[in-house]
């Protein structure tokens, strides 16, 4: 029957989608020509061979140069909070990891995350009255964003690697793994997009758990608030979480540890933990093999971030147990405040 015939198709493409990316690692893995490639472009781009096109608004990128998350979306946050109030006219843009049709450029409005990516949906539910532009062309995006929203200064969210846009501010955000002996190789044999040493163009570094103060870089210690956010945007204390007994850890980010470490920190006790790929697209299927996992498992509530909240809510009315994501305090420290200020007051 067809319905037979398309689960076959579904199964097959699952098999060779996997066969794919095992075969690309290999690829890489035997014949790295991407550390070549990264290594001339950052070349020419040094040496002025290329160079990087200049927007007439001030242009702050926030990166990193590691593989997995370091805070830049929450930091992104923070930094257009805080020079709004600053009396800057702020505008972010961001490319839209994990979204449909790549290829498109818009001003973010009413777009789903499908359309927009997570982690826009999760800028613009914290940045109400910051415009934000989406494209994989950053320098148009900059240019859109001062000419039609006036902005005169633009934050790059995850762009410290892309360098066709000249920035005025570099920031990085550095995690203190990512020094660790065993991550300081490219990948696939370590944990870097980029040599180590390239930090060297940033012209701020911030240090996202503390740890590297002592060498001169600042330190970013994120606070929590002691609040909740339902599936149904309802917003309440983590209090609530002490009437569940097996609650489930669950997130799809660039580092699940680290949210482990938050929920063990504001002292949440979970029973399993899930991990699925950053920017994972939840669909009803995985909503099915989740309420069977918490039916084996007896869990009784699912706890995950801000960002797999985005994607999540729409299943709420199909997962057995309460959806609710911990809420970040998206603020930053006088240190890494006044280091920012003092860089635009030079630019400007």
């Amino acid at each position: 029957s067809w319905i037979w015939l398309m689960s076959l198709r579904l199964i097959m493409t699952s098999i060779f989608y996997k066969i794919k990316v095992f075969v690309f690692s290999m690829l890489l893995f035997f014949f790295p020509i991407h550390i070549l490639l990264i290594k001339i472009k950052n070349f020419l781009y040094d040496y002025n061979l290329i160079k990087p096109n200049k927007s007439k608004p001030v242009v702050i990128s926030v990166g990193n140069i590691s593989l997995g998350g370091t805070g830049k979306t929450p930091f992104t946050i923070a930094l257009s909070r805080f020079l709004t109030k600053q009396g800057y006219r702020v505008g972010v843009t961001v490319r839209g990891h994990g979204r449909k049709n790549e290829n498109n450029s818009f001003f973010v409005e009413n777009q789903g995350w499908e359309i927009a990516g997570d982690e826009t949906i999760l800028l613009q539910n914290n940045l109400n009255d910051v415009p934000i532009y989406v494209s994989k062309n950053r320098f148009n995006a900059a240019n859109f964003l001062y000419n039609e929203k006036n902005c005169e200064i633009i934050i790059m969210d995850d762009a410290f690697q892309h360098r066709k846009i000249h920035r005025d501010i570099d920031i990085v955000l550095l995690a203190k793994e990512t020094i660790d002996k065993k991550n300081k190789k490219l990948f696939p044999f370590g944990m870097l997009r980029e040599p180590i040493i390239n930090l060297k163009r940033a012209d701020i570094i911030i240090e996202t758990k503390g740890g590297l103060n002592q060498n001169g870089k600042l330190v970013l210690n994120w606070k929590y608030k002691e609040t909740l956010l339902m599936s149904n945007n309802e917003m309440c204390s983590l209090d609530v979480l002490k009437n569940y007994n097996n609650i489930l850890c669950l997130c799809a980010i660039g580092s699940p540890k680290n949210f482990e470490q938050t929920l063990e920190f504001l002292k949440i006790k979970y029973k399993k933990s899930l991990h699925y790929p950053d920017h994972y697209p939840f669909t009803k299927k995985d909503i099915q093999k989740l309420n069977a996992f918490i039916e084996k498992n007896n869990i009784d509530a699912v706890v995950c971030t801000e960002k797999d909240l985005v994607k999540l809510k729409q299943h709420k009315k199909h997962l057995k147990v309460p959806l609710g994501a911990i809420m970040v305090e998206h603020s930053l420290g006088k240190d890494i405040e006044s280091a920012i200020l003092a860089k635009i007051q030079e630019v400007i």
